[in-house]
């Protein structure tokens, strides 16, 4: 594997014909990702023609893909017009620790396109236009095929990489006996809560489609004893936990939707309980090592949501009867823990 910095440096019009052609980029790191061209030449220097061989796509027109990514240091050209992968095109190969490749796939779907490009009337309605476009909303549109399903629980491990175990350890969970995950995918953050405190009794809740995934995932991983509930936040959750955690979950919808799901908390949580938020605290001009203000137009197109700050955090949090106790930073990760009790 090859280093990808790119010798010289990028002008600042040159920066900028990188991010007008973004589109393209993108659509090629997709289609690199759907015919798993990384894990073809993960072994060293490949050339065109075996690509050519395993996938049955012209070599002439695979070259061409691979040299045009080589030019934004996604792969590496020889001299002898072979190509191997960088340190940057490893994160788009299948067994890669986060893999990148569900993120490729996710975001550059046929339907999320369709939606982006109508972002001036998302801009202009306030409203996701994914459902407008599409007929459903996103996460129904996840949901009703088991493929995109677990695409999507991949996708979700592969964007915040490591931050689920910083956010475990950065976090006093011991101080629970039990604690509920909220839309925790397929469970990797509970996992390493779980690995981390593991006094903790937990257990997860999610969409059936997703539920089932999980089952399998923490069976996998040696934890067969965490239940797993499947159901739909905005009607109820399991009542009785010490603690709610709900991982990158505000940030999905709306402010009335996200009320509904704290309110629903709220009726579920003994008096002592806790809701707990891991999420992106928004301060203006901070930035945070990540990309949470193109994330947050990606909320506003496809879902409804948004990223916010504190004080939006604690309004949402009060229009649910509940009360904003604390933010804890997570060290050396761009999400902090919200901690809420009952009013």
């Amino acid at each position: 594997m090859t280093d990808s910095t790119i010798p010289g440096t990028v002008s600042a019009h040159g920066r900028m014909v990188e991010l007008v052609i973004g589109a393209r980029i993108a659509l090629a790191l997709r289609f690199v990702a759907e015919h798993r061209l990384a894990d073809l030449i993960a072994n060293g220097l490949t050339s065109p023609d075996v690509l050519a061989a395993k996938t049955g796509f012209p070599s002439t027109a695979l070259r061409r893909v691979l040299r045009g990514l080589a030019g934004v240091g996604v792969f590496v050209e020889s001299a002898s017009g072979e190509f191997s992968n960088t340190d940057m095109s490893a994160y788009l190969c299948e067994g890669a620790s986060p893999s990148l490749r569900e993120m490729a796939l996710v975001l550059n779907d046929d339907a999320v396109l369709k939606a982006w490009l109508r972002l001036p009337a998302a801009i202009e309605s306030g409203a996701p236009i994914f459902t407008a476009t599409t007929g459903v909303p996103f996460f129904q549109y996840i949901a009703a095929d088991q493929q995109r399903s677990e695409l999507m629980s991949r996708y979700m491990m592969g964007i915040y990489g490591a931050e689920g175990g910083k956010i475990a350890a950065g976090y006093p969970f011991d101080r629970f006996r039990s604690l509920l995950d909220l839309g925790g995918g397929q469970g990797h953050v509970l996992l390493e809560i779980l690995r981390r405190h593991p006094a903790l009794t937990g257990a997860l809740f999610e969409l059936p489609r997703t539920a089932e995934i999980a089952r399998h995932f923490l069976s996998a991983q040696g934890r067969g004893d965490c239940e797993v509930f499947g159901g739909d936040f905005f009607k109820s959750v399991p009542p009785g936990f010490d603690a709610y955690f709900a991982k990158s979950v505000l940030h999905d919808w709306d402010d009335e939707k996200c009320v509904q799901i704290l309110r629903n908390c709220r009726d579920a949580m003994p008096v002592d309980a806790r809701v707990l938020l891991a999420e992106i605290v928004v301060e203006p001009g901070k930035p945070v090592g990540h990309p949470h203000r193109l994330v947050d137009l990606e909320m506003m197109v496809c879902f409804g949501g948004k990223e916010r700050t504190a004080g939006e955090f604690a309004h949402l949090l009060g229009s649910a009867g509940l009360r904003m106790e604390k933010v804890t930073p997570v060290d050396n990760s761009f999400f902090a823990v919200i901690e809420a009790c009952r009013v």
